[in-house]
């Protein structure tokens, strides 16, 4: 597999399990598509840029609730922050602080294991790098058993929403969109 393709697999699986998920009535969660500008098309071959950055992988809605994330697959068992572009991860804080679900997905490919965290608990790592402060451009999955939730398979591939809704119901995140 090439550098480019690392975390192909992974988001293939999430886009099965958003497939099943809109199939059970559960959810809709669909992938953002990159926005290109196409230039020319020669012999098969497309010329194009990126028109400006992306924002997030996924967004939709469960239960009423806005969603947005990002997945990220790595090879070792720690997250580099470089791995999340600026504008990426401030959108995520962004939504969050207007009530959205927001959140990272990792998959740690070493361990195979997958953790969710959400927004507000990866804001502080996030200031810690930003500020320059020694070891925290890597986020260690440790910080993802402590902050975060794993993710495993259930009634579909990679149930993410099974650990926000366990979430939700245990009050560690907020049940209502802020108002006003």
């Amino acid at each position: 597999m090439t550098y480019a393709n690392r975390g192909l697999a992974f988001e293939q699986m999430i886009d099965y399990t958003n497939q099943m998920y809109e199939q059970k009535g559960i959810a809709i969660i669909n992938k953002r598509p990159t926005p290109i500008r196409v230039t020319s098309t020669r012999n098969g071959i497309v010329e194009g840029f990126f028109e400006k950055p992306s924002t997030v992988d996924y967004d939709g809605t469960f239960r009423g609730r806005s969603i947005v994330f990002e997945a990220k697959s790595v090879a070792g068992d720690r997250f580099p922050f470089q791995n999340l572009p600026e504008h990426q991860a401030e959108y995520l804080f962004k939504t969050a602080r207007h009530g959205a679900i927001s959140f990272l997905l990792v998959e740690f490919r070493k361990s195979d294991e997958i953790y969710l965290m959400f927004a507000e608990k990866l804001e502080p790592y996030w200031k810690l790098y930003k500020k320059g402060v020694r070891k925290s451009s890597i986020l260690p999955i440790t910080a993802f058993k402590l902050h975060g939730h794993r993710v495993t398979s259930g009634r579909v591939p990679i149930d993410y929403l099974r650990a926000i809704w366990r979430a939700l119901r245990g009050g560690l995140l907020k049940s209502e969109e802020k108002k006003g």
